[in-house]
This record gives C-alpha cells, sequence and structure tokens, in this order.
C-alpha cells in the first residue's frame, strides 16, 4: 500500500498562509487592545465625574488637584483620597492603563499609576477645597487627564514643551490667561492635547475630561465640547 505524506512545497505553502493570517491578526489584534484601554479610560473617568459631583453636592466644592502619582506619593493623590475617606463617593481610585508616562521630548519616564486631576476656580485658578484648603477657596471646575497609548504627557509644564506658549499642567488649572483665553494659537494647542483616534489608534494626545463651570474663553469652549463627557 502506496502512503501518502505532505511535500515540502505543500508545508511550505501552509506556513505562508499562516504567516500572511498571523501578519493580518495580530495588528487586529493589539488594536484591539489599545481601544479597549481608551474605553476603559474613559469609563473610569465618568465613575469618577460622577462621585466629584455628588462631593461637590456635600461640600460645595470639588476636590483639590491630585498629581497623579502612585499611591505611595500624598500630593499625587490627595484630590482622589478625598472622594474615598472620610466618606466613600467612589469604592477606589481607577489605575491608568496608560500610567507609565514620558515627557514629550522623550528626556525621562516616570512611573504615574493614576489618573490626574486639576481643581480650581474660574478666574482665579488652582485653589483648595472645605476639608484640605490650600489657597482657602472652593473649586468650582475640574480637569482629568490620562497619558493615553502614546504614554506622553502632553499636558506637563511649557519649560519641558517649549512649542506651548501655556502652561497646561493640571496643577495649574483652570490656566488663568487672561486674553490668551481667545488666542487662536492656545486655541490650536488645546486641539492638540486631545487624544484622536482618527490620526491612528496610538496617536498623540491626553485623554481628558472636563466639568463643573466652565471657564470663559474659546479654549475652554474647545476642551469643554470635545472632551467633557466623551
Amino acid at each position: 500500500m502506496k502512503q501518502r505524506a505532505f511535500t515540502l512545497i505543500e508545508l511550505l505553502i501552509v506556513v505562508a498562509i499562516i504567516a500572511i493570517l498571523a501578519m493580518i491578526a495580530v495588528p487586529n489584534f493589539l488594536e484591539a487592545q489599545v481601544r479597549a484601554k481608551v474605553s476603559r479610560s474613559r469609563n473610569d473617568m465618568r465613575s469618577l465625574a460622577v462621585a466629584l459631583e455628588a462631593y461637590c453636592v456635600d461640600w460645595n466644592s470639588y476636590t483639590c488637584h491630585a498629581g497623579g502619582a502612585d499611591l505611595g506619593y500624598d500630593y499625587g493623590i490627595r484630590g482622589w483620597r478625598q472622594l474615598t475617606t472620610p466618606v466613600g463617593y467612589i469604592t477606589s481610585i481607577p489605575w491608568d492603563p496608560f500610567g507609565d508616562a514620558r515627557h514629550p521630548d522623550g528626556s525621562y519616564r516616570w512611573w504615574r499609576v493614576l489618573y490626574e486631576l486639576g481643581a480650581g476656580a474660574v478666574g482665579i485658578g488652582s485653589a483648595g477645597t472645605p476639608d484640605s484648603p490650600e489657597k482657602g477657596l472652593p473649586s468650582n471646575t475640574w480637569e482629568m487627564s490620562g497619558h493615553g497609548p502614546d504614554k506622553v504627557d502632553d499636558t506637563v509644564t511649557s519649560a519641558n514643551n517649549p512649542q506651548f506658549s501655556w502652561n497646561w499642567n493640571e496643577a495649574n488649572y483652570p490656566w488663568t490667561g487672561g486674553n490668551r483665553a481667545n488666542d487662536p494659537a492656545a486655541v490650536s494647542q488645546a486641539l492638540s492635547l486631545l487624544y484622536d483616534p482618527t490620526n491612528g489608534t496610538v496617536s498623540r494626545g491626553n485623554i481628558l475630561r472636563f466639568g463643573g463651570m466652565k471657564p470663559p474663553g474659546l479654549v475652554f469652549e474647545v476642551l469643554f465640547g470635545n472632551a467633557s463627557g466623551k
């Protein structure tokens, strides 16, 4: 009885087909992972926004700035900690799935595992809260930031991001700047801060969310209109 077996050509064809399928499937799988993390970031921020609004109802103010550093760094979590202690407005503070960030110029990296939070008073700037005063002022507007798929923090200070004329760091929110809030250059910079998947799943920009009172100016029209509630 004659035995049949695969020829070398047949085996090579099968291997080639498997390689082609892998080339198609792996990028799609990685894209799906990134999209899932982006969705998670937006859902996390939605939950945090609900907690912030509940906190504001009780305290007539939002919480204060949180730098987004890991849980061992007090300055990085104090704004978030106010949502869990002594009253639990949220069961736990979620971690940013894109938390390992670097400066836009690529000079160095640092480990930040939480979302960043900016809070302040419109027309005044960054502020404290009734239970943790920083400037003795309530905060009536807030901004949240995740680093996005490129893991670059585009809101770092202007010294490390010289193409920006504003300091978009969360610690300075709401970035009081007088007429600059209507400056076309500042509006362009604000748009560049926003992550847009249509530019590619792994593209520049942070995942942002805004809430509370909207400060005056085109910059805030753009940011609140394109990031809040997304």
